[in-house]
């Protein structure tokens, strides 16, 4: 899946300026981070470069300078089969008799955030959605609608659930960890800021749980709500600044880092429907591309490890008995309401293969900067396990501030081996591992 078009970057977006002939679409400010949009991308080239890539087009709607019909018309133009207006231009620009079919929908973005074009109080951003919904409902009412939420956990959140429980199918999270202010003098500390960092978004996800579990009491509804974590990433604010176009290389600290994130969204899969890294190239992004080239920054190890062996599977309880972090973390709030970060942070999926072979995956970083652990590690079948192969994926550097780079060989890549299982393992200092212990046996 891919959101789009932002972002900041929406709140003045008019998408009737990105279709039809190139030739013709109007070049416009761009009000949320400077400089001029071509509109030579738009909603068309985003469906067809979603049709490619076979990805899942999320659209977001304009709530600050947008008005409720254009965003009728957006949709009309997108999902109409119909003999309408919107409908019929989309198979003139398009060719194609078909509609794009888009089922997600956000109503807005960061509404709450000051530096949004069109910010509303929580209040008045309730009212105005619960109209556009009605409305959206009835020109398409198979679409998935997302409300426009804060961290999970604010007086935003609290007011938008109570009041559009009835009308979304999820309610979005936007947040980001990573380092904070510098101070060079403490690396250890500025090591437990990023790695440790995710525990806050975990805290987050739980807070909204309740929020929507008393608003659909409050309201009787009765379907679930899900979450849509819609902006999440590593992201040190000093260093990826606008002025460098939020472009930041990332370390292995910040790899695990990451790596911790995508297991709080396998822990939390009961309520987390949607999560989206922001960005996905160049900007606060696993891939920096030129015009000659790319290269893969740390995070996109463990991106790539959990979209090729951690999806399509059943999220399974996991308990640890770790030593915790006791050091500082972002935010330093967070350490007073609950406990403190296991050093050891583990997710794990059953998956069951294409030919019915099952699979236990289970994903361990080991945030500890200067120990390795060897644990016991205990499944409630093990007595099946004796003598299995295990497929291992370790993402590991002895420094923990390496990085890759233009030129280079991969500092920090995956290795790959297979070992017969155990019940106890070793994982490094630092590092994050991927074990896949086959448990359907060829006789």
């Amino acid at each position: 899946m891919v959101r789009w078009p932002g972002g900041n970057y929406v709140s003045s977006y008019k998408w009737e300026d990105g279709i039809g002939p190139r030739e013709q679409r109007k070049r416009r400010p761009e009000l949320a981070w400077g400089g001029e949009e071509s509109n030579q991308f738009g909603t068309d080239e985003f469906i067809a470069w979603c049709r490619v890539a076979k990805i899942e087009p999320y659209i977001v709607l304009n709530m600050g300078t947008g008005t409720l019909e254009e965003a009728l018309h957006w949709i009309e133009y997108c999902n109409g089969s119909g003999d309408t207006y919107y409908a019929n231009l989309r198979r003139k620009n398009t060719g194609r008799d078909e509609p794009h079919a888009v089922k997600y929908w956000a109503l807005g973005n960061e509404v709450w955030g000051e530096w949004q074009v069109g910010q509303q109080t929580a209040e008045a951003y309730t009212t105005k959605a619960r109209q556009w919904a009605h409305a959206i409902r009835l020109i398409d009412p198979s679409i998935k609608l997302v409300g426009c939420g804060e961290t999970g956990l604010t007086h935003w959140d609290n007011v938008v659930l109570e009041g559009l429980v009835d009308k979304i199918d999820l309610h979005s999270i936007h947040l980001y960890t990573g380092f904070g202010p510098r101070d060079r003098t403490e690396v250890e500390k500025e090591y437990g800021r990023s790695v440790y960092g995710p525990d806050a978004a975990e805290y987050s996800i739980e807070i909204a749980k309740g929020l929507i579990n008393k608003a659909r009491f409050s309201k009787k509804v009765g379907k679930p709500i899900k979450l849509a974590f819609d902006e999440y990433g590593v992201w040190d604010e000093t260093v990826g600044t606008p002025e460098n176009g939020l472009q930041q290389f990332y370390t292995l600290a910040d790899a695990l880092a990451m790596a911790s994130w995508l297991n709080v969204f396998i822990r939390q899969a009961d309520v987390v429907d949607i999560a989206c890294i922001a960005q996905s190239v160049n900007v606060i992004s696993p891939l920096i591309t030129s015009a000659t080239g790319l290269f893969r920054q740390t995070i996109y190890w463990p991106l790539y490890l959990f979209s090729c062996y951690m999806r399509d599977g059943i999220s399974v309880r996991v308990s640890i008995d770790s030593p915790a972090f006791s050091g500082e973390t972002l935010p330093t709030w967070i350490s007073s309401i609950k406990e403190p970060p296991s050093e050891l942070d583990v997710s794990a999926i059953i998956h069951t293969s294409s030919d019915g072979k099952r699979s236990l995956r289970v994903a361990v970083v080991n945030r500890s900067e200067n120990q390795s652990f060897h644990v016991p590690v205990r499944v409630a079948f093990e007595d099946t396990l004796s003598g299995i192969e295990v497929e291992v994926h370790e993402l590991w550097h002895q420094d923990v501030n390496a990085r890759n780079d233009w030129g280079k060989e991969e500092e920090v890549s995956v290795k790959t081996r297979k070992e017969e299982w155990s019940g106890n393992w070793t994982f490094r200092e630092h590092s994050f591992t991927l074990l896949i212990l086959t448990l359907d046996r060829d006789t």
